[in-house]
């Protein structure tokens, strides 16, 4: 069950601040990839971090929010490709298929307003939660196209191989064929090992109908 929230679709600070000073969370639905929208989650971010006297670690935890944003996002042009495309993304044939045009063809389209409309209309979204538990800020990322096993496995390999290596080996070790480099994922691993005291700073999961990815910072 989920805790009582705001949720909206407008850039509303105000609305935010009232949801900090009534201690629930506040959840925000990413209804297209605008700058301005992606600028409004930074100052949601900068609202949260100051509560904490965190303002210092604000570039560097955008940089983890804008990855992580991103990626919701091409995950959901990668899942409304597919679709209208007439291919089954868990479909091995389809999936080799689909992903020798999709990088060309689907990312090409994320600012094309005609197929963002295509992909509310499908009922892909994006929500970020943003709330504090314990003295901690927690940025909850949800996006309901379904991250799989073995991307998640994927994911788990490339983060255990860049522990204690260079970014020159992280490079190297890190190029994946299939889904791209995931340097990404990396670079988020470890600046939130730079901001946070919690082991569990940044998680990758899913559910049966969402891939969640969270950040938790520590002070």
């Amino acid at each position: 069950m989920r805790d009582s929230s705001s949720i909206s679709e407008e850039n509303d600070i105000s609305k935010v601040v009232s949801c900090i000073s009534q201690g629930i969370p506040y959840e925000h639905i990413l209804t297209s990839p605008k700058p301005e929208n992606r600028e409004f989650l930074k100052s949601i971010a900068l609202e949260y971090l100051r509560k904490i006297d965190r303002e210092k670690d604000y570039n560097l935890l955008c940089l983890c929010m804008e990855e992580i944003i991103s990626n919701s996002v091409k995950a959901n042009i990668k899942r409304a490709y597919f679709i209208i495309n007439n291919l089954d993304i868990n479909n091995h044939d389809d999936y080799v298929k689909g992903m020798k045009n999709f990088k060309e063809l689907g990312v090409c389209n994320m600012r094309d307003p005609s197929f963002v409309e295509k992909i509310n209309k499908l009922g892909l979204y994006v929500i970020i939660t943003f709330k504090f538990v314990d003295g901690c800020v927690y940025i909850t990322t949800r996006n309901n196209s379904v991250i799989s096993k073995e991307e998640i496995e994927r994911i788990e390999k490339k983060l255990k191989l860049s522990e204690n290596q260079s970014p020159e080996d992280i490079f190297m070790n890190s190029i994946d064929m299939t889904e791209g480099a995931g340097l990404g994922i990396i670079m988020i691993k470890k600046i939130m090992k730079q901001i946070s005291r919690a082991e569990d700073c940044f998680s990758i999961r899913a559910s049966e109908t969402e891939t969640i990815t969270e950040l938790k910072i520590l002070p």
